[in-house]
């Protein structure tokens, strides 16, 4: 609804009244990447900043843009295959070389890989690739007002953002694309705009559910909160800014921790600020999720998707020969091709042999299809 339930603006009111949470602006680190990962996901006729940018990026030249599916699809699914290697590119400040906050490699990971594992390198070739802009366009439909660079390093969260902003722009994933006004005093609960299809943000809160089990946010559960949240941490590098910020559906909460001259924390914002956020959840919403004032039922599942197995290490769909794990997809988006080597979709002869073989080891989608075909469900 957009209700400011709580802020905290600084430690002690006292001896400074300046509200850190509403006007200071510091760089956010990783936990801007839910903005860059919307807006890879999102359908473009909903990014509408391919318009508003005058075109492409002069940085988004790297020969990595995937081949445009048809006009109105992403260019991106969770299962969307980057290359989480070494890589240069020249901006108006220099040569820029992003890296991995443990300063290794992983090879090819998929886009939901590399958002729950919080990789750089990945997420800086996706924001080239998108064109900075873009990152832009997205960050604005979202409620984020502060001044951003249109630089590669906008993707990894260069550019300063208050934690009101960020908050807030996480309560849009939070509510399935709804931008709300923000109010301190309650009045119309409605206000705001519909800015993102629920289906296409739910892509991004799953991938954050899934660094909470998985990834950077997984000190959660350390910590005794249970419910179901999806969430990201952020650092800078210099490790002067900590940041945690997540949501349940009933409830949105950011979590900054930073000295105002600047001096470092020597830890990572899920060493510092994860646990405020925990503490603060296991109070709101208990910590099964469920108990607390604001407690709830956990997540919905929103029409406009559709589950399908891949293949982790190429992007396509699983099947003879190859591992499948399932993914979510907005419908319509998921792959045709098989890491095994033909189309989904199309017509094939198999003798007895290769049908057996397929059974047994071409995962469950596959059997379930030949045995459609088998009982001559699905037959003109």
């Amino acid at each position: 609804t957009g209700e400011i339930l709580a802020m905290v603006g600084g430690r002690d009111y006292g001896s400074s009244q300046y509200n850190r949470a509403a006007h200071a602006r510091r760089q956010p680190g990783s936990a801007f990447k839910p903005v860059v990962a919307l807006a890879a996901l999102a359908r473009p006729d909903r990014l509408a900043s391919m318009d508003r940018s005058g075109g492409e990026s002069e940085f988004a030249s790297t020969g990595l843009l995937p081949e445009r599916r048809d006009e109105g699809q992403p260019l991106y699914t969770l299962a969307s295959v980057l290359a989480d290697e070494p890589f240069q590119i020249e901006t108006p400040v220099g040569l820029w070389e992003p890296a991995n906050y443990d300063r290794r490699f992983s090879g090819p990971v998929t886009l939901r890989e590399a958002l729950e594992r919080s990789l750089n390198v990945p997420f800086a070739r996706l924001g080239v690739e998108m064109g900075p802009e873009n990152i832009v366009s997205t960050a604005r439909e979202m409620g984020i007002e502060s001044p951003l660079n249109p630089y590669p390093s906008l993707a990894l969260g260069a550019s300063e953002v208050s934690p009101l902003e960020l908050t807030r722009a996480f309560g849009v994933l939070a509510s399935g694309g709804f931008r709300p006004e923000l109010k301190s005093v309650f009045t119309d609960p409605t206000k705001g705009e519909q800015v993102y299809r629920p289906a296409e943000t739910y892509l991004v809160t799953s991938a954050l559910r899934g660094a909470v089990e998985r990834g950077t946010g997984r000190g959660i559960r350390d910590r005794g909160f249970h419910g179901d949240v999806a969430a990201k941490s952020g650092t800078t590098n210099d490790y002067r800014d900590g940041w945690f910020v997540g949501y349940t559906p009933s409830i949105v909460v950011g979590v900054w921790v930073g000295f105002d001259h600047g001096k470092r924390l020597e830890l990572p914002g899920a060493g510092v600020a994860l646990p405020i956020f925990s503490d603060f959840m296991k109070a709101a919403v208990g910590s099964d999720g469920r108990t607390g004032p604001w407690g709830g039922r956990g997540f919905n599942y929103p029409s406009g998707l559709e589950m399908v197995d891949v293949d982790p290490t190429t992007g396509l769909r699983g099947g003879w020969g190859c591992r499948g794990e399932p993914e979510l997809f907005l419908r319509g988006t998921a792959p045709d091709e098989s890491c095994g080597g033909f189309r989904w979709g199309d017509e094939i002869e198999l003798d007895s042999r290769t049908m057996r073989l397929l059974l047994e080891r071409g995962g469950d989608e596959v059997s379930r299809a030949i045995r459609r075909i088998i009982r001559g469900e699905g037959r003109e």
